[in-house]
């Protein structure tokens, strides 16, 4: 009797198991699908990032003048390149949201805390890449010295812009375990089991 009710209880658990897992699969696959374009754009707004970076880079070592850099236009450029990236970051955000809210609690997937961690990160990047504007209106004439640092920090800024795009790609990393049916509480066991 006891093995008929243990073997009753594990049926009902991997159906249980096997329902969620399936679950857990659609919303990944209706998250993938929609959040595809949004990656593809951010991708190209990115390489497009890149290339004006390089040409900053290109411009240093043929030394030219931090001022003149500012002057050229290049930085009015990642600046709006960056509010083209903050755009679908918000949109990428949107739709995390809603993939989250179709995973129960104990998918590997299930980490409200980002959208908090997300929507501050793009706040910040936000306000500085608005900041960037009175940048390059403050680079003066004859202050190389300041030009050189401010460049400095449009660079770092040029950085904190592409890794939106990468936490886009960082919060696929919880598909591997989900599909293997592993719910936090799994994770969690074996971290503590790596760290005995």
């Amino acid at each position: 009797m006891k093995y008929i009710k243990r073997t009753l209880l594990l049926a009902a658990l991997t159906a249980t198991s096997f329902a969620s897992l399936a679950g857990n699969q659609a919303a990944i696959a209706s998250f993938d699908a929609k959040t595809l374009p949004i990656t593809e754009r951010s991708q190209v707004i990115t390489d497009k990032q890149l290339a004006l970076m390089e040409e900053f880079n290109r411009m240093t070592e043929a030394q030219t003048s931090a001022i003149d850099m500012f002057k050229s236009g290049k930085v009015q450029e990642l600046q709006q390149l960056g509010e083209q990236t903050l755009v679908e970051a918000n949109k990428f955000v949107d739709e995390y949201q809603i993939f989250l809210s179709q995973l129960p609690e104990t998918s590997t997937c299930y980490v409200p805390e980002n959208v908090t961690e997300y929507q501050r990160m793009i706040a910040e990047i936000t306000e500085a890449n608005s900041a960037l504007s009175t940048v390059a209106a403050s680079v003066g004439d004859n202050d190389e010295m300041g030009a050189t640092m401010a460049m400095l920090n449009v660079q770092m800024h040029a950085g904190r812009i592409s890794s939106l795009v990468q936490m886009f790609q960082m919060v696929k990393m919880c598909y591997m375990t989900d599909a293997m049916g592993m719910t936090k509480a799994d994770v969690e066991r074996r971290r503590a089991q790596k760290n005995n």
